[in-house]
């Protein structure tokens, strides 16, 4: 089943961890300022981004980073298979190197995916279970969390408003104690390891000797990936949606307030939406 949404209701990196998690195959489209972005899942993970730009193409980029020649791209018909990946025919038969292989996938995220995290508004959609675009892809693939995780990492000052940051007295909880599988920085492993509802962001701040602002960023980050959730103090818990959530905060009492609706119909739509036949 389609889905389509905004990115005013759920940010980028929300909706790359609910498809890691749901383990998603098939079209992601962004609506730009300059057009239309294309990324590709398999079973959770990112297989291929494309931009608008024509240049930005896979065959055109192997001729334009020098990686083949322009005849070797001119005989990719009689060379490849249109049911394989065209960098890994091309790497196969010794035309492209791994390393340069892996150069490639890394320009194509930054250029058809990283650039989109500092938009803030813009429609999205998603169509399961397309055929995959082989002609645009590596062979290569990345965790989207870890995509997600990445591009917010990138974001330059200008681009992060503080007004969408958590306050300075606010308070977090780890969601898990299961360790993250993606490269988390060292700021952001320190948060996940003295995180506590005893202990709001001025307070963590100072127990890591690290910048205020930069605690409250990298706090963002790990909540938009469901690492870390906002509560009340130590004297309250977040009342949570997973039943195994209770566990891993037993002194804890349960949050006063309840969750507030509409996140829960957010969601909630979200979810069916994304639900395949």
């Amino acid at each position: 089943m389609a889905m389509l949404g905004d990115l005013q209701e759920f940010s980028l990196a929300e909706l790359l961890h609910l498809m890691e998690k749901g383990k998603k195959t098939g079209q992601l489209s962004i609506w730009g300022p300059n057009g239309i972005y294309r990324v590709w899942l398999y079973q959770g993970r990112v297989v291929a981004a494309l931009s608008p730009q024509e240049e930005h193409q896979l065959e055109r980029l192997l001729v334009r980073l020098n990686l083949v020649s322009q005849q070797v791209v001119a005989d990719l018909a009689s060379l490849c298979s249109l049911q394989e990946p065209l960098g890994l025919c091309l790497q196969r038969q010794g035309f492209i190197s791994p390393a340069a292989l892996a150069k490639l996938f890394r320009y194509q995220l930054q250029v058809g995916l990283y650039s989109l995290f500092a938009l803030e508004a813009g429609q999205f959609s998603f169509l399961p279970n397309v055929p995959l675009p082989y002609r645009e892809m590596t062979g290569l693939s990345k965790g989207a969390s870890a995509v997600a995780l990445e591009a917010l990492q990138q974001l330059r000052l200008d681009q992060r408003p503080e007004e969408n940051l958590p306050q300075p007295d606010s308070y977090f909880w780890r969601t898990s104690t299961e360790l993250p599988l993606y490269k988390l920085s060292p700021l952001e492993w320190a948060i996940l390891e003295q995180v506590s509802p005893a202990r709001n962001l001025v307070e963590l701040a100072q127990a890591l000797k690290a910048d205020l602002l930069e605690v409250r960023y990298a706090c963002a980050r790990l909540a938009k990936l469901g690492l870390l959730s906002p509560c009340d103090s130590s004297a309250a818990s977040p009342q949570p949606a997973l039943a195994a959530a209770s566990k891993l905060l037993p002194n804890l009492r349960e949050e006063k307030e309840p969750v507030k609706p509409s996140l829960v119909s957010r969601l909630s739509t979200l979810l069916k939406t994304m639900r395949e036949k």
